[in-house]
């Protein structure tokens, strides 16, 4: 059977997903800060439960902001047919999570394939926070006078990745702002300023999920991705952090994380369409 979540299942879902805790932390973050009810902000999800006798088997998620969520164990087509007709209207941006679930799920949808500008497949990597080490680089939020370089630094960014309109919709100023208030970046400093930056881009309980790792342009190659991240971690640590997550963009990316001691957690995929794609009937 697959219901709309309610409030009572709060501590269900939770407890579900806290199990697969490496391919679900945009799913746990969202429904702690959230709820299941949110319709305004473009993180807020609408849960829905797949359930047996024996409680919640999968959840699925589709966000105000266009993008689905996954953790269905075991999903096949006829059930990613369900979710197909589920999502009839919706304006797809895209979607994340474990490789092959969202494989199968994307193929119910009604788009054609070449509407996906990204879909790759990245290895999953977590780390106990307890196995870092002490770092000596310096690190710090970002103030106010700092929100230029964010701008500049998101932009560019996203370029690397080849994100398109499927990206982070918000206006680069808006991002900017929303990571000095949030203190979500952390900021490398050496003696000509910023070098490079890292991000929390989701929080659930005591672990977080690593991302918008970049380095200025002009001092590549110099090993300050890993040492901003090992900084990172460290702070993370002492504010009682246990875990962390995130996934490799490519292989030096993987080569480099697992120089910091992240271990190998499965394949995760994103998918964004280039541009949205407002959902018809299914396939």
């Amino acid at each position: 059977m697959i219901r709309k979540a309610e409030d009572k299942d709060i501590p269900a879902m939770m407890a579900f997903l806290e199990e697969r805790i490496e391919s679900s932390m945009f799913l746990l973050g969202n429904l702690e800060q959230f709820g299941v009810d949110n319709r305004t902000h473009p993180h807020g999800t609408a849960f829905f439960l797949r359930e047996t006798g024996d409680g919640i088997t999968g959840i699925f998620g589709a966000t105000n902001g266009g993008m689905l969520l996954s953790q269905l164990p075991g999903i096949g087509a006829t059930e990613a047919q369900t979710y197909a007709h589920l999502l009839q209207g919706y304006v797809l941006r895209g979607m994340t999570g474990e490789a092959e679930q969202v494989a199968t799920i994307l193929e119910a949808l009604p788009f054609e394939a070449d509407a996906l500008g990204v879909n790759d497949v990245d290895p999953l990597y977590t780390i106990d926070l307890a196995q870092v080490g002490e770092s000596d680089a310096v690190v710090r939020a970002p103030q106010e006078s700092d929100k230029a370089l964010l701008m500049t630094w998101f932009q560019q960014l996203d370029e690397d990745n080849g994100l398109g309109e499927g990206g982070d919709m918000r206006p680069l100023d808006l991002r900017a702002e929303e990571a000095i208030a949030a203190e979500t970046v952390w900021l490398l400093e050496c003696e000509d300023g910023p070098v490079a930056m890292s991000a929390v881009n989701a929080h659930a309980g005591l672990a977080v999920q690593i991302g918008g790792v970049f380095v200025r342009r002009d001092r590549r190659g110099e090993g300050l991705a890993a040492t901003v991240v090992a900084a990172q971690l460290a702070e993370l640590r002492g504010e009682g952090i246990a875990r962390a997550i995130l996934f490799a963009g490519s292989e030096r990316a993987a080569r480099i994380y697992e120089g910091i001691g992240f271990q190998r957690a499965g394949d995760y995929r994103v998918a964004l369409l280039d541009p949205p794609v407002q959902l018809g009937s299914p396939r």
